[in-house]
Parts: C-alpha cells; sequence; structure tokens
C-alpha cells in the first residue's frame, strides 16, 4: 500500500512539475500572439511609423507587426519577385507607379469595399484619387511629396542676390543663376539639379505649354512644348551656362550644402536634412515661364499603404492601415520630417499652418501635376531618361531624340 501511494505521489509531483511552470510562463509572459503581420517601409519617418507600431500592438496584445524597412532602389522587382511566391508583405509603403503596376499583375488587394464614406472624408480627394486606378482605390494616402525650389541664403548674401519670390519667371531665374556662376577654379554655379531625371523634366514639360505629362491615358513627350523645355534646359547648361553638377541628384544635393551651387531644385524631403547639417537656406515655389505665363509645374508624388492579395488578415491589415494615416502619425511626420499631411484635420492644424516649410510645399502641390498610376509611367521613365542623356551628354538631336523616346513608350502601349 505505501508503495501505492509513493507512486500516486511521485506521479503527482510529475505532472505538477509540468503544469505549474508551464501556467507560470504564460502567465506572466502575457498571451502568445498569433497574428504576424509583415509590413515593408520604404522612405523616411521609419522612427515615427515605428513607435506608432508599437502604439498598435499594446492595445492589440495578440497581433505582432513586423516592420521591415526596404530601399526604395529595386523595390518593385523585389516586391514582384515575393509576391510570385505568395510571401509578399501584408501590408507596404509605396508611390502610385508602384501601386499601378501591381494592380495590373494583381498582386495587390482593392480597399474600395474597405473604405467607408466616413473614412473617405477625413482625406483629402486629391490624394484618395492619386492612389485610384481602373475605378478602385488601392492604398490609403499617408503624405504628399513635392519638388521646390532651394536657395542658398549665403551664397545669396555673398552676391548681393534678391532672394526668389513667388512671383519670378524664368527670367529672373536665369539672371540670379547666372550672376552667382563662377566657372573658375571656384566651380559655383548658380542652379543645380538633377537634369538626367525622367521625374524632373516634366515640370518645365508643363512650364512651356504642355500641361500634364499624363493626358487622355497617354504620355506625349515630342510635341512642341516637350521641345520647348527641352531647349530651355540645354541652353541653361550650354549657353548660359549656369548649370552644373546634374549628373545625379547627389551631386546636386552636395554642391548646394557645399556652397557650389546656389539654387537646388529637390524635394521636400531633403528639409530635415539640411535643418540637421544647419544650411542656412530658404524654399519658394518654382518660377513662371514668361513667354507662357505657366508655372513650372513638377510631379506629386503620394506615398501611400497598400496591401497584399495574399495576405489572411485583410481586417486588421486595413485597420492597421487607418491607424498608421491616422491624425496621431501624420502629425508626428510633420514634426519630425515636414511632410504634407493627406488629412483633412491635419492640415488645417495649427502644426501645419503655422509652419512656413510645409505651407510653402503646400502652394508648391497647388501648382503641380500628380504622378501617374498608369504603368506606362514606367515605360515613359526608361525611355525618357536615355532621352535626356542623349540630348545633355552626348548633344545629340532634340526632335530626334523625343521622337525616339515616343516611339519606344507607344511601343509598349
Amino acid at each position: 500500500m505505501v508503495s501505492k501511494y509513493v507512486k500516486i505521489v511521485a506521479v503527482s509531483i510529475a505532472v505538477l512539475g509540468v503544469v505549474i511552470p508551464a501556467f507560470y510562463f504564460s502567465f506572466y509572459q502575457g498571451p502568445q500572439k498569433d497574428i504576424e503581420i509583415d509590413i515593408w517601409y520604404t522612405y523616411e519617418g521609419i522612427q515615427v511609423i515605428a513607435d506608432a507600431i508599437e502604439q498598435y500592438e499594446l492595445e492589440h496584445p495578440d497581433i505582432n507587426i513586423n516592420l521591415i524597412e526596404q530601399p526604395s532602389s529595386g523595390w518593385l522587382d523585389k516586391f514582384i519577385s515575393v509576391a510570385q511566391t505568395g510571401d509578399a508583405p501584408d501590408i507596404f509603403l509605396g508611390k502610385g507607379a508602384w501601386f499601378g503596376e501591381l494592380v495590373e499583375l494583381e498582386y495587390i488587394r482593392s480597399l474600395t469595399n474597405f473604405l467607408s464614406p466616413t473614412d473617405e472624408a477625413k482625406y483629402l480627394p486629391s490624394a484618395i484619387n492619386s492612389l485610384s486606378y481602373m475605378n478602385e482605390l488601392w492604398g490609403l494616402p499617408l503624405w504628399y511629396d513635392s519638388i521646390l525650389l532651394f536657395y542658398n541664403k549665403d551664397v545669396f548674401d555673398q552676391n548681393s542676390q534678391p532672394y526668389p519670390q513667388e512671383n519670378w519667371t524664368d527670367i529672373e531665374l536665369v539672371e540670379a543663376a547666372v550672376n552667382m556662376t563662377d566657372r573658375s577654379v571656384n566651380q559655383e554655379y548658380g542652379l543645380v539639379w538633377g537634369t538626367l531625371s525622367p521625374y524632373m523634366w516634366p515640370a518645365f514639360q508643363s512650364g512651356f505649354g504642355h500641361g500634364p505629362l499624363y493626358q487622355n491615358n497617354s504620355i506625349i513627350v515630342n510635341d512642341t512644348a516637350s521641345r520647348n523645355a527641352m531647349e530651355f534646359i540645354y541652353n541653361l547648361k550650354y549657353v548660359e551656362r549656369c548649370v552644373s553638377y546634374d549628373d545625379t541628384s547627389h551631386s546636386a544635393t552636395q554642391a548646394f550644402i557645399t556652397n557650389k551651387g546656389a539654387m537646388l531644385i529637390y524635394g521636400g524631403w531633403y528639409i530635415p536634412s539640411l535643418n540637421e547639417i544647419g544650411t542656412n537656406y530658404g524654399v519658394q515655389i518654382l518660377p513662371i515661364i514668361s513667354s507662357t505665363d505657366k508655372r513650372i509645374s513638377p510631379m506629386v508624388e503620394i506615398k501611400g499603404w497598400g496591401m497584399s492579395k495574399d495576405t489572411l488578415h485583410p481586417d486588421i491589415c486595413y485597420d492597421i492601415l487607418l491607424f498608421l494615416t491616422s491624425n496621431e502619425v501624420q502629425k508626428e511626420l510633420v514634426s519630425n520630417e515636414y511632410k504634407v499631411p493627406t488629412l483633412i484635420e491635419t492640415i488645417y492644424s495649427p502644426i501645419v499652418q503655422n509652419e512656413p516649410l510645409i505651407l510653402t510645399q503646400i502652394k508648391q502641390i497647388e501648382n503641380s501635376q500628380y504622378y501617374p498610376m498608369d504603368p506606362i509611367y514606367n515605360f515613359y521613365s526608361d525611355y525618357m531618361r536615355a532621352a535626356l542623356q542623349f540630348i545633355l551628354l552626348n548633344h545629340e538631336n532634340i526632335q530626334s531624340s523625343l521622337d525616339d523616346a515616343q516611339a519606344g513608350i507607344d511601343a509598349n502601349r
């Protein structure tokens, strides 16, 4: 009998030895997170998003969100590669042209049936429209990116030049650029930007009377306005000789911060970097072309959140998208990154309305064109990049080069 009871006690102790530690660890470690969500994040402001995700996880203890930073270079090809295997991230931050191609490939999920009229009314209509394609909404907009005219106040002051004004025309722009160009050993130039970028060129094309790059489901690059815009840029480089450091955006930005470039055409995303290094600068919207009375109108990109079609948790993902575009998150992006928000509540808040650097970006956006979601833009980008190099580096005929680019674009429509 004794041995029988001893066995019972021994078994009980063994069972408790397993149960008690299991209970202890489950209790003190908290509930297991049984839902995993992967997010690909690109561009600035990752710390703001990381903090927001941490808050979301505190409010939803059963959800674990993996924030994975991705470079913008090669992003689209990488997403397509993982989507082909069914391993795409549940959520991603992207720009309009990426969305369009992913829609065509059927790798992302429409948000049309998720977005209620109440939710839609919170966003600026232009932001919603910029992530809509083929009568469907494919992303929730997070911020606007615009191109601005930066000017180095120290260089202007040293040359006794008045700062750029909103009513400037190309005449004042060129005059100031020429006056601040020193091609001697100093190699200082009045104006710098990535002249070989197909993203930058449509601003001048529009200013010379073309209107937006993307019209009537097509892209035209060889009309009279396009040729005049290209001649204007060519003359800045080789006749007025006031533009340099323009092979890449990096060389242009480096020239600007080292006082080798008096004015820089670049994106508002550069503002935090300039603030950090202490550059004495100002920003202004791009000038008007005097011969057409049209303003140089750059491309505006909407950066927004999208959802993979393969996610196992679409309702949860949409809830996360709403959270990550909320007023609280957008205000943090305004404060930390000088981003132009997409929510009506945020854009009319004091944090925006009392910040001149944001208000100038908003003014430029009002005088800009929007990035098309149509995948034809990707073909445009490839062919126009080649045309810019042929013209600005190899000095090939402008009209012939634009005609060749047009033929390549049309062949891929």
